[in-house]
């Protein structure tokens, strides 16, 4: 018996997948490849750039879903009163539900021709933009989901040159924000638009700040690994610069080629390696931000241990851009390890993942970099839906997926961990099937399969999705809950990040459909709270959640952040409608 499973398990690192991925097909394969007998090593950043599902650039093939947004402005008896006296018919935008309504601001006053020359006088004609084609792309969410009336568009440079030869001033979008809390213009700070729950796009006609242009590294320690840049800065392109150092990013998304490090800051953003290197609340050492009223707060520290007075950074990560606009981030980045597998493996059941999670942290330990699980739907719908996806295990189907990843240092003992865990784990009945990658194309095309989910459930059709975190053991209940409440008129699928407990619940239908929708939520909420998750495990709160708080956080601490919402932007300009329950927040 120990025999066959050990021939199963040597069949399990052999080279079963050689032509799974064809290079070809992907351009971003450009660097060298270093192989090994029972695995591969490569470079993080520049030998592997992983399929992006979130395209700048979409061609004509891929379907584009609408939300069905309702927008319109009610003329209503009378005038509402606004700053500086300015009256306007009240405008009101429906999500989702034809009962969830969210109206403008009557106190914010609308942009006219003066503030448009004011900004002007600042920035420079080329940075002010009211070109239709490029509000048009600001004002709409990836997805297409969120949309918003925007009709200006700012773009902050830096001025002065730091220690790169790069600009390191954030003069522009104090003077900028200054202005707005002066007017009671409302704005938006937008980064790279990759969100998903509505947070970096306008809900109505808030200005947009656009930080792309603010896109320099600042330092680099190499002896700390303490990196310190701006807020504009694209993940993939710091991946790309360090890497060249020898350190990696603690962080790393499917969105990386457009996203943005201070969006990322702003949101707590997770992604797939959490498990590995923790959160940006301990990667993050400092930040600079500046407030509603143009206050910069310098918060840019670069050391580990700093116990002096309140720890403000943590109240700008994850808050969206809802207490003060991030310009600059100081991030400690691990060094860059030479040993990296990946191991695509098929699970029987769901509590087969649960084991085999328990026993990836015994036994590979301090190497575990990544744990994801796709089930059967999501699985198939890549294969049915994403170019250039292929199944590992042809012909045969299964019902769970598992990706797995380990980093070290010493190819010897890597290998000798790997395999044994993954001889115990064969023994054990936990796997029923697997692939051990044995080049960096195979290692992408198994990145590909679980990063090209969320394109793949675009092309398919209409989608809800929920980014939930919830104790291991119950997760998978709340997928099969669903698909019992939905039966036949909807797929419901269940994917993520299992080694942190994160599942990204995905219902996906023909069309979006109110019917449907009541059929979702508040359910998905109730039970996420019931079982003492969070209705937002890495995404942020948004537009989506706003009115959701209670689901996770007690009455008390919602109003203790509705405090400090006030006492920070008191005109409540920054990122208005986002984050916190609209009871709570309102102009001054």
């Amino acid at each position: 018996m120990r025999t066959e499973m050990w021939r199963a398990t040597h069949r399990l690192v052999s080279h079963r997948t050689k032509n799974l991925c064809d290079p070809r097909r992907n351009p971003n394969f450009q660097c060298s490849i270093h192989r090994y007998s029972s695995g591969f090593t490569y470079n993080f950043g520049r030998t592997c750039q992983p399929f992006n599902p979130y395209l700048r650039h979409q061609g004509s093939n891929v379907q584009i879903c609408i939300y069905p947004t309702k927008d319109y402005t009610e003329n209503l008896h009378g005038s509402a009163e606004m700053c500086h006296g300015r009256s306007f018919g009240i405008q009101k935008r429906f999500y989702g539900s034809a009962t969830t309504a969210i109206q403008r601001n009557p106190e914010f006053s609308a942009i006219n021709s003066e503030d448009i020359n004011h900004f002007r006088d600042i920035l420079g004609e080329k940075n002010v933009i009211q070109d239709e084609d490029r509000l048009s792309a600001a004002n709409m969410d990836w997805m297409r989901k969120y949309r918003g009336s925007s009709k200006l568009l700012l773009q902050p440079r830096s001025t002065e040159e730091g220690l790169f030869g790069c600009s390191v001033t954030i003069e522009w979008v104090s003077q900028i924000l200054k202005y707005c809390n002066s007017r009671c213009l409302a704005v938006v700070p937008q980064g790279g638009n990759t969100g998903l729950v509505g947070g970096s796009v306008p809900v109505f006609d808030e200005v947009i700040i656009c930080m792309g242009s603010m896109n320099n590294i600042i330092s680099f320690d190499k002896v700390s690994g303490i990196l310190v840049c701006e807020a504009g800065c694209i993940l993939e392109n710091l991946i790309s610069f360090l890497d060249n150092q020898g350190f990696i990013m603690p962080l790393d998304l499917g969105a990386k080629g457009s996203c943005q490090i201070g969006g990322n800051v702003s949101t707590n953003a997770g992604g797939l390696r959490l498990v590995r290197y923790g959160s940006l609340h301990g990667n993050v050492l400092g930040l600079e931000a500046v407030l509603a009223n143009g206050t910069v707060l310098d918060m840019l520290g670069t050391l580990r241990k700093d116990n002096t007075g309140y720890d403000l950074k943590h109240l700008f990560i994850g808050s969206e851009g809802s207490l003060g606009v991030v310009t600059k981030v100081s991030i400690l980045t691990p060094p860059k390890l030479s040993s990296v597998n990946v191991a695509f493996l098929a699970c029987k059941d769901y509590l087969s993942c649960q084991k085999l999670l328990m026993e990836a942290k015994r036994k590979l330990g301090e190497i575990l970099s990544a744990f994801e699980f796709i089930d059967n739907q999501s699985f198939n719908l890549v294969l049915n839906h994403l170019e250039g996806a292929r199944n590992p295990f042809p012909p045969s189907m299964h019902n769970f997926y598992v990706l797995i990843e380990t980093t070290g240092s010493d190819e010897s003992s890597d290998k000798e961990k790997l395999e044994a865990f993954l001889l115990h784990s064969m023994e054990g009945g936990l796997i029923s099937d697997g692939v051990l990658a044995q080049d960096i194309n195979q290692a992408s095309s198994f990145w590909h399969i679980r990063e090209g989910i969320p394109e793949a459930i675009m092309k398919a059709g209409a989608v809800y999705k929920y980014d939930l975190s919830i104790p291991v053991e119950k997760m998978y209940d709340l997928v099969e809950e669903m698909r019992v409440r939905l039966g036949h008129t909807a797929t419901v699928l269940g994917y993520g990040h299992l080694g942190d407990s994160n599942l990204h619940l995905n219902i996906s239908t023909a069309q979006y459909n109110d019917a449907i929708l009541a059929q979702i939520e508040p359910f998905v909420y109730e039970w996420t709270s019931k079982h003492r998750g969070s209705i937002s495990a890495e995404h942020g709160i948004g537009l989506m959640k706003a009115n959701k708080l209670h689901y996770s956080k007690s009455a008390e601490a919602v109003q203790l952040m509705g405090s400090i919402k006030k006492l920070l932007d008191p005109n409540g300009i920054l990122n208005p409608y986002k984050v916190l329950p609209s009871s709570l927040v309102s102009c001054s």
